[in-house]
């Protein structure tokens, strides 16, 4: 029988729980751990918190105790994380897979590159950042349909997200500064970090492309709510933020420009509840455009028959399942390092529809 990789699940909010019922149910992974901040949570079997099978596996909120648990790898899902966490399980020679930013920090951030490198050299050990967007939308998907193309003039990722039933507070309210002030977003400590995150995948495209980025821009527009909008984390208030549209570009040495846009909101399509409307390509999901000697317009959606809270969980699963999926790979990469998706064979899953032995 095929080793399976042990793998502890650290945090089990939307992402961490969609990565939990992955774990359990792929045929090459054992869960061994899994750590939770919530009271109500701690003490409870992985599978009751995920509402799966019991799995035998008691969530914690010991870190100790989860340190010292025989493991493989760590499927790493907090907000906000920690890099010194990150680098404690690579000196300890257990794998990181995470959401967290880290996708390709070389350029951006170069101390936690260094870092997270001389854990993982300590460790003998691999870190992976994976995902939806950042994480494949931003990055891996781009490269893929370039291959496609020869003179690329620019390359746009656009993630449009109605996210009014999108239950993560600290997203919503702090990443997303959905029902803040404008003077309160521009403010926000979060934008110099959101702004080297976004950076990092339009800094993995220029080096999958070979050639590298020269300069950076940055450009943040709100409109506000012209009346009190209800979202899954409470109200949106009148003359708050409740779209957001942020458009990082890169330009690089080779000339092809390279765009990471986000419209986030919470009000639907027509935009009735907003001060003003703007023009956006679709609902929600994600639009890859490419220009330059061949024009392509991919879009990444999820069935139209789905409610709007089902594409949301559907969309979040993905970073969680894309996790999951890279263990295996993660765990077996030769000289331990930080591994982008330009290290990697590509991810896939492997579950299909009959039960598997556990």
């Amino acid at each position: 029988m095929a080793r399976k990789y042990k793998v502890i699940q650290w945090a089990t909010g939307v992402v961490g729980s969609a990565a939990l019922r992955g774990v359990v149910r792929h045929p090459k992974l054992e869960l061994v751990g899994v750590k939770v901040y919530s009271d109500d949570k701690a003490g409870q079997d992985a599978g009751d918190i995920v509402g799966i099978d019991k799995t035998g596996v008691i969530a914690t909120q010991d870190v100790e105790e989860i340190m010292a648990l025989d493991a493989d790898c760590v499927l790493y899902c907090p907000m906000p994380w920690s890099l010194g966490e990150i680098c404690r399980f690579l000196e300890a020679g257990i794998h990181v897979i995470t959401p967290c930013p880290y996708w390709f920090p070389f350029i951006q951030n170069p101390e936690v590159a260094a870092s997270i490198k001389k854990a993982c050299k300590q460790g003998k050990v691999n870190f992976h950042a994976s995902g939806c967007n950042p994480g494949g939308i931003a990055e891996r998907f781009p490269l893929t349909f370039s291959g496609w193309c020869n003179r690329i003039d620019r390359i746009t990722m656009t993630e449009c997200g109605d996210c009014t039933t999108y239950s993560s507070a600290g997203v919503m309210r702090n990443l997303m500064n959905l029902g803040a002030t404008p003077e309160q977003a521009e403010r926000n400590p979060v934008k110099v970090m959101l702004a080297k995150s976004w950076n990092e995948p339009i800094d993995m495209i220029a080096e999958g492309l070979g050639t590298e980025v020269v300069s950076y821009e940055a450009e943040h527009d709100y409109i506000l709510a012209n009346q009190d909008i209800p979202t899954a984390v409470g109200i949106i208030e009148k003359d708050t933020i409740a779209l957001n549209h942020y458009r990082h570009i890169g330009k690089t040495r080779a000339g092809t420009e390279i765009v990471q846009e986000q419209i986030w909101y919470v009000d639907d399509i027509r935009q009735n509840k907003l001060q003003k409307k703007m023009d956006i390509p679709r609902e929600s999901g994600w639009r890859i455009k490419i220009e330059g000697d061949v024009n392509l317009n991919i879009d990444v959606d999820f069935p139209p028959e789905l409610t709007q809270d089902e594409r949301v969980a559907q969309g979040l699963s993905t970073t969680g399942f894309h996790l999951v999926n890279a263990v295996p790979l993660v765990c077996e990469a030769s000289d331990p390092g930080l591994k982008t998706y330009l290290d990697l064979p590509m991810i896939t899953g492997c579950v299909g529809t009959h039960a598997t032995e556990r």
